[in-house]
């Protein structure tokens, strides 16, 4: 028996428990991230020195910057701890790759991810009015944090399509406008009306404001499965936002987007499509669970369903771009 245990059972153990104690590295690296510990990093310092520059004793700043050194986050040289090059170059604020707001839109997470027993006996979500990701800073963050991932998605888009033609964009749930303003840059003779909730269009404004693009881009507050969207569009383009809605509404959504756009004009949803025996990507199937524990029917939807919906719509010409080992594009069009 022994025998057996040391000749095949180590390497599947192993594996198992990395999966286990992952949430023990998150968890480092949300405290770390929350306290401002990364910015004091870009100078070597000792536990001591961060200890009286976040308030906790000097052992708490010991042993959570040890863990970030196990993490390969941190640096340490005798007893001074320095930010390695991921921290460097993703958790100090202004920098290019910043993602310091989805790694707080992440911590937020946490509370309902640990309730996923009960989304899973109720077959719903468990976000309740008061929880992470409703308040006005946890709004920012989860809104931000989308512009963080969001910069880089939106230049490989640009990389794979050529939207040259098109004037009129509407970015349906745009969020920060940060595809907006993307696409805006690129082409000059485009212009945009970026649609979302009421609460949102601030921040959005304020990103349009910030790129020097308030006067092409509109920005309207409103709920897109009741409010009328507008109409004439050329190019609309819905990001990640079907994997927040059950199938019903998405259809219907679709539907408003065909009836919004212009002749000829282009439909591109981007999301996590998962294939169609739902056998990948791994990305798309365990976030489909995020969307289990936060909303009432969300889920990630295969290729075959999503061009169901356009076809149905009378939108015509779809078909399927890869765009990184997450996301998927998803293109058709209005005859």
């Amino acid at each position: 028996m022994a025998n057996d245990l040391e000749n095949g059972a180590r390497e599947p153990v192993e594996a198992l428990s990395r999966l286990t104690r992952g949430f023990m590295g998150s968890q480092v690296v949300f405290e770390a991230h929350a306290a401002g510990v990364f910015p004091l990093l870009e100078q070597p310092r000792t536990a001591q020195e961060v200890a009286e520059a976040v308030g906790w004793p000097r052992r708490s700043a010991r042993l959570l910057l040890d863990g970030l050194v196990a993490l390969e986050l941190v640096e340490k040289n005798g007893d001074a701890y320095r930010n390695g090059p991921v921290a460097t170059a993703c958790l100090v604020p202004d920098r290019p790759a910043y993602q310091g707001h989805i790694v707080s839109h992440h911590h937020n997470l946490m509370a309902r991810w640990a309730r996923m027993g009960e989304a899973l006996r109720s077959g719903g979500g468990v976000a309740e009015p008061g929880d992470p990701g409703r308040g006005p800073k946890e709004l920012r963050d989860f809104i931000l944090g989308m512009s963080d991932v969001a910069k880089f998605s939106a230049q490989g888009l640009l990389g794979v399509l050529d939207l040259s033609a098109y004037r009129h964009l509407l970015d349906l749930g745009g969020g920060p406008a940060t595809y907006a303003i993307a696409f805006l840059q690129r082409n000059p003779e485009m212009r945009a009306t970026v649609f979302d909730r009421p609460e949102v269009i601030p921040i959005a404004q304020e990103q349009t404001r910030q790129a020097g693009l308030e006067d092409r881009i509109a920005c309207i507050g409103g709920d897109m499965t009741t409010d009328d969207l507008g109409s004439g569009y050329d190019l609309i383009l819905v990001s990640n936002i079907i994997h927040a809605l059950g199938p019903d509404t998405n259809r219907a959504l679709v539907q408003k987007c065909y009836d919004a756009m212009a002749p000829g004009g282009l439909l591109i949803i981007k999301d996590f499509l998962v294939d169609n025996d739902r056998s990948g990507p791994a990305f798309s199937l365990l976030f489909a669970l995020n969307m289990l524990v936060g909303t009432a029917d969300g889920d990630t939807y295969t290729v075959a369903e999503v061009e169901a919906w356009t076809t149905a719509a009378g939108l015509t010409n779809g078909r399927v771009i890869d765009l990184t080992p997450q996301s998927r594009l998803w293109l058709s069009e209005k005859p």
